[in-house]
């Protein structure tokens, strides 16, 4: 409404969010957020357009709900947490939002300053002593990339204005911002404040001379190889790698890290297969990394002493990596998906020509046979379920291999992952790319540990709650595997390997996940026999169509 005129911050708050083109507001109540929520239905019954407010009941999935919808969008969504306890439970998710450079606004409630009588907002009960900490920003300042707290009603719109620019600028990341109540429930300042002008720098482009070095080296190289995690992210960089390949015969190595793809699952030029990845990094004359953390692991493969090696980054210094060593001869800021483009073009206007490309090697999944049912013959079944522009979602851990070199993704943005490894992030991640994606199916792969680890009351709530149903399938190999490979890698001749099993990897008495989809109104069921899967996965996404979430529980090979 152009004659809007708030009568406390917390309304002040909520209007510029939205005028700043914020969508959702993922809620976790508490004590600190009652001027917002009272602010919330002051504005609606004015009809004043505001963030759609979704209920969280848990810090962590709020968070990484609206990564997942910042991987589908590109636009910063709104997490609201309770002090510093509701900071805390952010957890691993503040880690994937820094390595996966995610663009979110979390605003934090801090403790009220005031606690004389009638203060509003002040101090009203013991918790109000004991989560008045020393540096509550002190949780997540390794993880953000910018803090501010609100302290007075007067720099509030600049505050805001900066948060949005600052998340999704630059290098994106979180934005984390904090108020107390009893600013929340002051009046706003007289001068509401601009919401325009807090411009985002556009992607940088790589300079011509660098874009014609490196075009130059493609085309003279015999054996050159791409390797990128994430900069199929977005479209443009998905056709980009491709068209590198065309062009030049190009090998691309799309790690599995990422859980997106970069290149189709189908082109010959994808170096799918882990073995072939490897002998690639060792024979490749001119490397180009784009967008990857760690492009190859030296404790098992090194490129050739007189291969080239560029390394095209938005950071190519990597400064939030201590320890960021690898061998780079000529390093380029810029955005991948951009100065891939670049060189693209160059080699065109070179009158480069595509190269015989490579024999397509065979990655169908192992056949069934007897026995359990195997990680491979899940992804088998979903080949012959999923359509192409079905959104996958994955969060399998000792299956990610697996699922990235078998699962048949031939469209772009059409797999997402948390593109770092703090687990949990698997259901609540896919339920914001189902609200970013309506009408859209939204599968997601995950192991028996994450499942757990993603809080799955909550997650399948927010679900029901967002109107974001999603279907589950939970590679189910009774423990963390990812826990007991390490001990057998350290230890060959160890006990552990010898009797094939590790202390504290196995659950004795683990949780009937079908009944945990069933008690929060979900579709579930629980597969045993390999006969029964394709059906299975079926009803669940049929679910998925009705609109109601579904958890597939695939009891695959124990080892």
């Amino acid at each position: 409404m152009d004659d809007f005129q708030p009568a406390t911050t917390a309304e002040h708050l909520l209007w510029l969010l939205a005028e700043h083109g914020v969508e959702h507001l993922f809620l976790n109540p508490g004590t600190d957020s009652a001027p917002l929520q009272e602010a919330m239905a002051t504005l609606a019954k004015a009809g004043v357009a505001t963030p759609k407010v979704v209920i969280c009941s848990f810090e962590s999935l709020a968070l990484a709900a609206a990564h997942g919808y910042w991987q589908v969008t590109g636009r910063p969504q709104c997490v609201f947490v309770h002090v510093d306890v509701g900071t805390q439970n952010l957890g691993a998710m503040m880690h994937n939002m820094l390595r996966d450079r995610a663009g979110v606004i979390i605003i934090a409630g801090k403790t009220p300053y005031a606690e004389e009588p009638g203060a509003p907002g002040g101090r009203s009960h013991t918790i109000h002593w004991q989560q008045d900490v020393p540096d509550q920003a002190g949780v997540v300042r390794g993880y953000a990339k910018w803090v501010m707290e609100i302290t007075r009603p007067g720099m509030l719109a600049r505050a805001i204005g900066r948060a949005v620019q600052v998340a999704t600028g630059g290098l994106p990341g979180p934005a984390y911002l904090m108020v107390s109540r009893d600013v929340l429930m002051d009046p706003p300042a007289p001068e509401l404040g601009r919401t325009t002008r807090y411009a985002v720098p556009r992607p940088p482009a790589a300079d011509p001379e660098t874009v014609a070095w490196i075009a130059a080296k493609v085309a003279a190289a015999e054996r050159p190889l791409l390797i990128t995690a994430k900069v199929g992210r977005r479209a443009a960089g998905f056709h980009a790698v491709t068209r590198l390949a065309d062009l030049a015969g190009v090998r691309v190595i799309d790690l599995a890290e990422s859980g997106c793809v970069s290149i189709s699952t189908s082109h010959p030029m994808n170096l799918l297969p882990a073995a072939d990845a490897q002998r690639a990094v060792e024979e490749a004359d001119l490397i180009i990394a784009v967008d990857a953390d760690a492009p190859w692991i030296p404790r098992f493969t090194r490129p050739r002493e007189d291969a080239t090696i560029v390394h095209i980054d938005l950071d190519p210094l990597k400064t939030s990596m201590p320890m960021w060593t690898f061998p780079v001869d000529v390093a380029v800021t810029a955005d991948g998906p951009t100065a891939l483009g670049q060189i693209a073009d160059r080699l065109e206007e070179m009158g480069h020509t595509a190269q015989e490309r490579a024999a397509e090697a065979s990655r169908a999944p192992a056949a069934a046979g007897d026995g359990p049912i195997t990680g491979a013959e899940v992804i088998s079944a979903l080949n012959g379920l999923l359509r192409p522009d079905d959104l996958v979602i994955e969060e399998a851990v000792t299956n990610a291999r697996a699922l990235h070199d078998h699962l048949e993704r031939t469209e772009p943005a059409t797999m997402f992952g948390a593109g770092a490894p703090g687990l949990g992030w698997g259901l609540a991640g896919a339920v914001g790319v189902s609200m970013a994606s309506p009408g859209r199916r939204v599968v997601s792969v995950v192991g028996d540990g994450g499942f757990m680890f993603s809080v799955p009351t909550a997650a399948l709530c927010l679900a029901a709650e967002a109107g974001a149903p999603i279907m589950a399938v939970v590679l189910n190999n009774d423990g963390y595997r990812a826990s007991r490979l390490p001990v057998f890698e350290l230890f060959p001749d160890g006990l552990s390997a010898t009797r094939g099993d590790a202390e504290g990897t196995r659950f004795s008495a683990p949780p009937d996940f079908a009944a945990v989809a069933r008690a929060c109104h979900a579709h579930g069921e629980t597969v045993t026999d390999r006969s029964e899967l394709p059906a299975a996965l079926q009803r669940g996404l049929q679910a998925v169509e009705s609109g109601r979430s579904a958890v597939v529980d695939v009891h695959i090979l124990r080892d």
